[in-house]
């Protein structure tokens, strides 16, 4: 029943989109939901593209700049604030639905105080990450290799520390120097194929803990035929799910959560199996050789490096997870 409503909801926002497309002039609008506390409506604007619209009593804030989302913030006449979002590559129309979609769905739960625009913006940054990855949405080999190994641990997380504590901390999607902030500290966590030499670190914060423990945390896999114990990306995010269900605020954070790391349920995500080989969990104290932010010159405003794993033994501590 619930796949039945949201195909009809995918094909009520596309349905109005060509239905607006032979209005004249344009931009034309249509209400999206007369059950919803919120002013949104489909749009087609005046470039023929086609996108949403938000009425708001209230400015809505920043407006951001973004690739492939055009947009636009203005006072209408009678006041309120109209909030625009047009797609401006067509290649993603289908990305772009799903998130207009969701959009409409989640305004229902919204509300009449809720302010439309700032609530459309901040579900437009949660889709950034999906929107990016261009016309097919998927995540590359090396970034679905990392998301499934901090889900993994994000399960184990979960056993540990309860599901609020454990989702929470889980701070990759946010964009955080580190995976993980929980009851231990901060947590880096770094998945590579078995026999790898070495790590890649991206940034100098990412081992600069600041006046806090830090912990890397090495996951190497390797591929599984399928029905020997391996499991996929697809399978692990359904594992966390499982765990969530009796979480419902849990369960929609984290649903946000897998957005914003660029993660959609696509069949793609259930081919390849992975089995975990070995984890090692390094210290990262001031003898460990990095190159933390807190300690490189200010005129070095990025850097990226990589440690070879075999320099690494006289820092190896215990499992904290």
């Amino acid at each position: 029943m619930r796949k039945t409503k949201r195909a009809r909801m995918t094909l009520m926002i596309e349905s109005h989109w060509q239905d607006l497309q032979g209005v004249t002039p344009l931009p034309a609008h249509r209400r999206l939901n007369a059950d919803s506390k919120l002013d949104l409506f489909a749009q087609v604007d005046s470039q023929g593209q086609p996108g949403l619209l938000a009425i708001s009593r209230d400015h809505p804030g920043t407006c951001p700049a973004y690739t492939s989302v055009e947009v636009s913030i203005a006072r209408r006449q009678d006041g309120a604030w109209a909030t625009s979002l047009s797609l401006t590559q067509p290649s993603l129309i289908a990305i772009f639905a799903a998130m207009c979609n969701e959009i409409a769905r989640e305004g229902l739960q919204e509300s009449m105080e809720a302010n439309a625009g700032t609530f459309m913006l901040r579900l437009l940054a949660r889709w950034q990450r999906l929107l990016a990855l261009g016309a097919d949405g998927l995540l590359s080999q090396e970034a679905a290799l990392g998301l499934h190994g901090e889900l993994s641990l994000l399960l184990n997380a979960i056993d540990q520390f309860g599901t609020s504590t454990a989702v929470n901390g889980w701070t990759g999607p946010k964009d955080a120097p580190q995976d993980f902030l929980l009851p231990p500290g901060f947590i880096e966590v770094k998945s590579i194929r078995s026999g790898s030499p070495e790590i890649k670190i991206s940034s100098l914060e990412q081992l600069d803990g600041g006046n806090g423990s830090i912990t890397l945390h090495v996951r190497e896999y390797a591929n599984s035929i399928h029905g020997t114990g391996g499991t996929s990306l697809g399978q692990t995010v359904r594992q966390v799910r499982d765990k969530l269900k009796d979480d419902p605020t849990a369960a929609l954070q984290f649903e946000a959560l897998l957005k914003e790391a660029g993660y959609t349920d696509r069949s793609e995500y259930f081919v390849e199996e992975l089995r975990l080989t070995r984890t090692t969990w390094y210290k990262v104290d001031e003898m460990f050789p990095c190159l933390p932010r807190s300690k490189v010159p200010a005129s070095i405003t990025k850097g990226r490096y990589s440690l070879q794993l075999a320099q690494l033994d006289a820092f190896i501590t215990d499992t904290l997870i």
